[in-house]
């Protein structure tokens, strides 16, 4: 396997211990190979920087005789940094205790904020007096789409297709739309669902950000949110702190559902379809960071391959951030569904001590709603603890909410909420909720226990899940017991078995769900084939419900395109079909390429060099790319990027990789071009035959090495070979170098 590390740091490897750095827990080990000194290696060690978020034009490099980082002063000069520039880098750099920071920190010199990270070869100085950065942005397109489409011979047809595209703009501004479309037919009933939910313009200045236009909250990003008060407007005015948009993206929490047949999960929020998710006989979890933002309730239907509405249930979505981080906004506009006049206002404050947040709402006449909540994160007597309350109020009622998240690996996790009295306001029609959660690991064997209510619907779910590895087989049992939650109240309890085994590359599961007086089995097989592009999944499900039986064929790709599936399959007589896509399109001066979905709205345009015929790839910030070709890389939002990350897949390539990115404070819409530096170190050796088995020697005219008299050979190349020559005094032979037997190569004369 391949370190990936500079071209120029090659070959520092073995002997004398030098420099360490780390990288994902695993230490790298530069050391000072037979012939060099340390002071040439020092030498070597070079960092790509910047200057208040502009590129310098030349490396900075380490010099042990001197003792402090340098630069080509003239080189500097000659490239437009000024001289005033040029004298601060000086004092700067002098002053960097360079030698007792092993992977890279974080300094305060001169007034200057100072990050070295040696892992990453990189170096950015910034005025310390300035809080926020403004860097260049230009013209740039991005759009994430999604399609899937389902059809079966009983007239079920079902296309979804959604799609958020980013235009990125000069100024640090872009253009944001996300649009829908949902149509589906079943038999002689036929729903259509479309439009543009949300489109906005946004300005972002040193400290604050403009953003106009029209606002859906089910388009609210996962965990995005701090508070519940979060209505949609048809038209609207933002004017908010730059601080408000670096919120965390992700929430930690779940819910488990139990299904009685293979399917899939739809989620309608206020009539429209937000999601579709995948299920499985028995036990679903379902990660909150894969649904809108906010608080809310939603419809889930459990639909079959054929489109039969198996089962419904109602639930309450708490997907909210709490602690998120600081920030504030102040909204004018008009309410999506009242279309009456509104003031939006709220705050965030992040401190070592606590998180605050609140939201106020104001409308025309007495229609008000106010909210704020407070989170205390702590440690007591090694529980981890974090409670949460909220107080609401409006012009109907005062209410509010609280939660609680605390445990330990020896006591177990408990989870648990209250809200009451939410709807407080007409701007708020929400209702009471209570969810308690708690999980305990004995051994191999986790216990849990989940409860939870809302509206009407009531659920009690206990599960043990149970973790066996040896012999490099990996296994996986789960049963449960859940009471409510299903349509037919008479008979209200369920129980479920979930088994799941892994070798190697092969996944094997085993589901069985008993209700309502049937049983349900089904269960697949799963062959994983990975290689230096992505991922390949081929698989076989099947199900028996009764006398109804279905079987399916099912592939799909995780590739430098996007994410691709198909299915075929047969369910008690009715043929199916279904094919989903999800990936990202990035277009600039600089090219256009499709990638894997980018949430942020920000991509790297990564072209890849052709290295003679060599078929390669590597994984550029986790996501894959090949040679000789342009490929769309996502990335974070407002994020810093001077070296991307690249890690090789290919253990028979020895790859070498750079990837200077400059990138600062990544925008939405914004397509940052990225050339990749490869270089590959591959080493041919073995024993070189004719078709009769005698060794050939000789020597080999492309390189001139030698081949010695019992055929062996050794043959180091920058490029893939596929043949050589040999010239021997028998004559010429072409060997290939393509598919070897037992280390030995075939030659034939000619």
């Amino acid at each position: 396997m391949a370190n990936v590390i500079p071209g120029w740091a090659t070959g520092l490897l073995l002997l004398t211990p030098s420099i360490a750095t780390y990288a994902n827990n695993a230490q790298i080990e530069y050391q000072v190979p037979a012939g060099f000194s340390e002071t040439e290696q020092d030498h070597s060690m070079q960092f790509l920087a910047t200057l208040d978020s502009k590129p310098l034009p030349g490396p900075i490099n380490w010099s042990a005789q001197k003792n402090r980082l340098t630069f080509d002063e003239a080189l500097f000069h000659q490239n437009g940094v000024l001289p005033e520039q040029i004298d601060l880098l000086n004092k700067v750099l002098t002053q960097i205790p360079y030698a007792v920071c092993p992977n890279g920190c974080d300094y305060t010199v001169n007034g200057q904020t100072v990050s070295l990270d040696k892992v990453r070869q990189s170096l950015t100085i910034t005025d310390g007096k300035k809080r926020y950065v403004q860097p260049e942005t230009m013209m740039g397109f991005i759009h994430n789409q999604s399609l899937d489409v389902r059809t079966a011979s009983n007239e079920y047809q079902a296309v979804s297709a959604s799609g958020q595209g980013y235009l990125g703009l000069p100024a640090q501004s872009y253009a944001y739309l996300n649009w829908f479309y949902n149509d589906s037919k079943n038999f002689d009933t036929r729903t259509t669902d479309q439009g543009v939910s949300t489109w906005y313009l946004q300005k972002n200045f040193a400290t604050t950000y403009l953003r106009s236009g029209r606002q859906d909250s089910r388009d609210l990003a996962a965990g995005s949110v701090s508070t519940s008060l979060n209505p949609s407007f048809d038209q609207f005015v933002t004017l908010g702190s730059q601080d408000n948009l670096k919120r965390d993206s992700q929430s930690a929490g779940r819910m488990v559902l139990f299904a009685t047949a293979d399917g899939d999960y739809e989620f309608y929020r206020d009539g429209r379809l937000i999601r579709r998710l995948p299920a499985v006989i028995g036990r679903n979890e379902i990660d909150y960071s894969q649904l809108p933002g906010g608080f809310y309730s939603v419809e889930i239907r459990l639909v079959n391959r054929s489109g039969q509405v198996v089962s419904t249930e109602n639930q309450q979505i708490a997907n909210l951030s709490y602690g998120g981080g600081s920030g504030w906004y102040l909204t004018l506009g008009k309410e999506l569904d009242t279309e009456k006049h509104v003031l939006s206002t709220g705050a965030s404050v992040q401190t070592n001590w606590f998180a605050l947040s609140s939201a106020l709402l104001k409308g025309t006449g007495s229609a008000w709603a106010m909210e704020h909540n407070i989170t205390r994160p702590m440690q007591v007597a090694d529980v981890d603890i974090t409670p949460t309350l909220g107080v609401m109020a409006g012009e109907k009622t005062t209410g509010g909410y609280a939660s609680l998240n605390a445990g330990n690996q020896q006591l177990g996790y408990l989870t648990a909420s209250q809200y009451q009295n939410t709807a407080v306001s007409e701007f708020y029609p929400a209702s009471n909720s209570t969810a308690f959660g708690y999980s305990r690991q004995f051994g191999p064997t986790r216990l849990g226990y989940n409860y939870s209510r809302y509206a009407r619907s009531e659920r009690h779910q206990l599960q043990s899940t149970w973790n066996w590895r040896g012999n490099g087989v990996w296994a996986v049992i789960s049963a449960g017991l859940q009471k409510g939650g299903y349509n037919d109240s008479s008979n209200n309890y369920g129980l479920y078995l979930n088994t799941t085994i892994m070798l190697d590359r092969n996944t094997g599961t085993l589901n069985a769900a008993y209700n309502n007086g049937k049983l349900h089995t089904g269960g697949s097989y799963t062959r994983e084939f990975e290689d230096s592009t992505g991922t390949t999944y081929a698989s076989v499900d099947f199900s028996e419900i009764g006398r109804s039986n279905a079987v399916g064929l099912n592939a799909r790709r995780s590739g430098t395109r996007g994410d691709a599936s198909v299915r075929v399959g047969v369910d008690d007589h009715i043929t199916s079909g279904s094919f989903n896509y999800n990936g990202m399109l990035a277009a600039s001066r600089d090219g256009i390429a499709l990638g894997r979905t980018s949430p942020s709205g920000a991509a790297m345009l990564v072209t890849t060099p052709k290295l003679g015929e060599a078929k390669y790839g590597f994984r550029v910030e986790g996501h894959p790319v090949a040679g000789g070709s342009t490929y769309a890389v996502p990335l974070a939002s407002y994020q810093d990027v001077t070296f991307a990350r690249a890690q090789t897949v290919d253990a028979g390539m020895d790859m070498n990789i750079r990837l200077p990115a400059n990138v600062v404070r990544a925008h939405p819409g914004q397509v940052y071009p990225v050339r990749a530096e490869v270089e590959m170190n591959l080493l041919y050796n073995g024993f070189l035959v004719d078709n009769r088995g005698v060794p050939v020697s000789g020597t080999v005219n492309e390189t001139g090495d030698t081949v010695y008299p019992n055929g062996l050979f050794s043959v180091a190349s920058s490029t893939l070979i596929t043949h050589i020559t040999v010239t021997s005094k028998q004559g010429q032979y072409r060997c290939d170098l393509t598919q070897p037997k037992d280390k030995r190569y075939m030659c034939v004369a000619g």
